[in-house]
């Protein structure tokens, strides 16, 4: 109960400076915010809480941020955490937070006269991403503080327009994908959350659910490639860890880049971030079907010196792999097609760019990954960047001819 009162001290401190917020000078609103952050630290003894407090003060009070990044998200995540701690034992902690949370950051929002709907909903599947990541970490709450506020900053600054309909349309069917790739067994907490908050971005973003049906052609590639052999990858101990499960990090790794290409794309109309986007999709589908298959299919050889190696190690290559490699950058390359995503010649670019992007995978592994440099996810963002930039590079190139 302790804690509980705790928090809800914290809760009424919160909201207190959220209705003070019109009346206010924002200067004197910051100051007392890093006031209360000190006493938070100081008296309170919650360390973390009030050092994220007291950044997101200083950032109001210089006027970087707007209100609804200061208060807002003090407001939403005292809130979730109180009905979190309230309902602990329902086995439904997760969704009260997360209705509890996304109730507060609306009304927060509303009364700052600040509401955003594509905002709001980025922030909450935020929050709901960094909790499931974070877990009982002891600075979770200072970072879920801090990313909240930087996704509203982030998103408000765009001022892009998306029809509630369609919002509503991509969160039901985000959420739904993630509901059953969980059931699946398929995705983590983390890549659920993931998964929705990626989704969301790429049918707003573009206005279109095709964007979203090419990445989910790769989970699903992935995924069942991933389940191929697996007793046999199990034996080479080349498996993929969590009996085949991903997670966050394997998210960011293979999507991160063409979420990012999708959102430029929105908001400048560009083809060129067509191509950066159908390249590293293609870049993460080859990838995943390269390693995938070619692991079992034969002894491979490392890319760099075309010495044989043993299954699994970073930079060995197989002709299987290879086969698998060029079929999974051609799916992608023909989806974007069929959908009306971009005109052939970019498609057709961007399965080569794949094909590339694979087998500078390869290298990074062998080069970097072997050496420690890198982690995993780390070559795979690397070679996802390096896929959609050889996508964008040879639309450049064609372009001037």
């Amino acid at each position: 109960m302790d804690a509980i009162r705790k928090q809800l001290i914290l809760l009424l401190c919160s909201t207190a400076l959220l209705l003070a917020s019109p009346f206010i000078d924002h200067r004197l609103l910051a100051l007392i915010g890093v006031l209360f952050a000190a006493v938070m630290y100081f008296v309170g003894n919650i360390r973390y809480f009030a050092i994220g407090t007291a950044v997101l003060a200083l950032l109001y009070g210089f006027s970087i941020i707007p209100v609804s990044a200061f208060a807002g998200p003090l407001v939403m995540v005292l809130f979730g955490e109180v009905m979190r701690m309230l309902s602990v034992r329902t086995g439904h902690s997760l969704a009260v937070f997360g209705l509890a949370s996304a109730a507060a950051l609306i009304f927060a929002m509303f009364y700052t006269q600040e509401f955003e709907p594509l905002v709001g909903s980025l922030a909450i599947l935020v929050l709901l991403m960094l909790r499931s990541i974070l877990g009982e970490r002891e600075d979770g709450s200072m970072l879920s503080l801090v990313g909240v506020s930087m996704t509203i900053v982030l998103f408000e600054d765009l001022e892009f327009f998306v029809d509630l309909r369609l919002l509503a349309f991509a969160i039901l069917l985000c959420a739904a994908f993630g509901y059953f790739a969980y059931r699946a067994k398929t995705i983590d907490l983390t890549g659920v959350f993931s998964a929705v908050l990626f989704g969301v971005l790429l049918i707003s973003f573009t206005d279109t659910v095709s964007w979203f049906v090419v990445l989910l052609v790769f989970f699903i590639l992935g995924s069942a490639f991933t389940k191929f052999k697996y007793s046999e990858k199990e034996f080479l101990g080349v498996a993929q860890g969590k009996h085949g499960k991903r997670g966050y990090k394997n998210a960011f790794a293979n999507a991160g880049v063409g979420v990012a290409a999708a959102i430029l794309y929105g908001i400048t109309g560009d083809m060129l971030y067509t191509a950066v986007f159908l390249g590293s999709v293609a870049t993460a589908t080859a990838d995943t079907m390269a390693s995938e298959i070619g692991v079992t299919g034969g002894t491979p050889r490392m890319i760099t010196t075309l010495k044989r190696c043993p299954p699994g190690t970073n930079g060995g290559v197989t002709l299987t792999g290879e086969i698998a490699c060029a079929v999974g950058a051609l799916i992608i390359g023909g989806l974007g097609f069929l959908f009306g995503i971009a005109p052939w010649y970019i498609c057709l670019l961007a399965a080569l760019a794949g094909v590339i992007g694979t087998n500078l995978d390869s290298l990074y592994g062998a080069l970097l990954e072997n050496r420690g440099v890198f982690g995993n996810s780390g070559t795979n963002l690397l070679a996802t960047l390096s896929g959609g930039l050889a996508a964008a590079g040879l639309y450049l190139l064609v372009s001037l001819l």
